[in-house]
Parts: structure tokens; C-alpha cells; sequence
């Protein structure tokens, strides 16, 4: 039998824990139902990751990169506005289709709240940052740096509100429509600025 990596084997375990995740909760995600569901020995898990922590981090981090790889394809508007809208509806067109992955990565954020507040601050400010540099990167010099720090707070609030909706109401039309308010307001608050 080959041995599987480390690497390898976490990746699995973070797959495994989406899953579990979206499937039962994170209250429910217990070490012996993510290791089943890797199929893998419970061992394995403890020894890839030492805490239970540390894999609901690793996963955090692995959702988080998936809606933030949507924004990395936004073709530049002609207004800065223009932009930052159109980086909102392609993270929602992301959320509307990966509904479970979203779904997993809000109730593991609000998990980790509630269970370890500091961590859930590094996350939060690990994803303040990240969008601030994809709205960097797309509107370039157009946005002073408080307005480039107030875009990407107010279009990750929006984000997790329309997650909300959505989640609730599983309405496509609904959600498009409430997407085209919320860029109306992202762009205002541009504007503004």
C-alpha cells in the first residue's frame, strides 16, 4: 500500500470537513465523522492536525480563497463604482453556486465566534485585507485608502447578508435582485468618495 503524503492527507481532511460541515454543522463535525468521511483512520487526522482548531482554520482558509479567486477575474469598469459593483455580483454568482461551501464557511466563522474569538478576529481581518488588495488591484490608484478600506468592509458586509438571504429564501430572483441593491449602495458609498 502507498503511503499518502501529509499534504495530501490534509487536503483530504479539509475536503472531508466541507463536507461534513455542510452536511451536519459544525457542532455535529466531530473528529471521527470527518476522519470516516476522508476515509482515512482517525490517527491520520490527529497527526495532520494537531488541534481541532487548527483544521477548522485550514479550512476556513481554504474556503475563503475560493469566493476571493472570483474576484481576481472582474474586468475593470470604467468608473471605480463600475468595478467594485460588478466584484460584488461575481461573488455572489459564486455563492449562488457553490450554496453549500458558502454555507460551510459562515456557520464555521459564527462557530468560531462564539468558541475562539481571537482566531475568528484574524479571520476577519485576513479577509478585510485580502479583498482591500483585489479592490487595489482592480480600481488601482481611483480609491484613496479609506475609501479602498470602506469599499471592502462594506462589500464583505453585503456579501455575508446576501449569504444570509440566500440561505433563507434559496430564491434566484430574489437574490438577484437584492444583489443589484446591494451594488447600488456599494457604488453610492464610492461615489461618495
Amino acid at each position: 500500500m502507498a503511503r499518502v503524503g501529509a499534504e495530501l492527507r490534509r487536503q483530504d481532511f479539509v475536503k472531508a470537513t466541507v463536507k461534513v460541515i455542510a452536511e451536519h454543522g459544525v457542532a455535529n463535525a466531530t473528529t471521527r465523522r470527518i476522519a470516516a468521511a476522508a476515509d482515512c483512520p482517525l490517527a491520520s487526522l490527529h497527526y495532520v492536525f494537531h488541534t481541532k482548531d487548527d483544521l477548522f482554520y485550514a479550512v476556513y482558509e481554504s474556503l475563503f480563497e475560493l469566493p476571493q479567486q472570483a474576484l481576481a477575474h472582474v474586468p475593470a469598469g470604467t468608473t471605480a463604482a463600475e468595478t467594485v459593483a460588478e466584484m460584488l455580483r461575481q461573488l455572489v454568482a459564486w455563492l449562488a453556486a457553490n450554496p453549500d461551501l458558502a454555507r460551510a464557511q459562515s456557520e464555521l466563522f459564527l462557530w468560531t465566534l462564539r468558541n475562539n474569538p481571537e482566531m475568528a478576529s484574524k479571520i476577519y481581518s485576513v479577509a478585510i485585507e485580502t479583498t482591500e488588495q483585489a479592490i487595489g488591484r482592480s480600481v488601482g490608484a481611483r480609491l484613496d485608502k479609506a475609501a479602498l478600506k470602506a469599499a471592502s468592509r462594506l462589500l464583505i458586509h453585503l456579501f455575508d447578508g446576501l449569504l444570509i438571504a440566500w440561505s433563507t429564501h434559496r430564491d434566484p430572483e430574489r437574490l438577484k435582485v437584492e444583489t443589484e441593491t446591494a451594488c447600488q449602495a456599494l457604488s453610492l458609498l464610492i461615489a461618495s468618495h
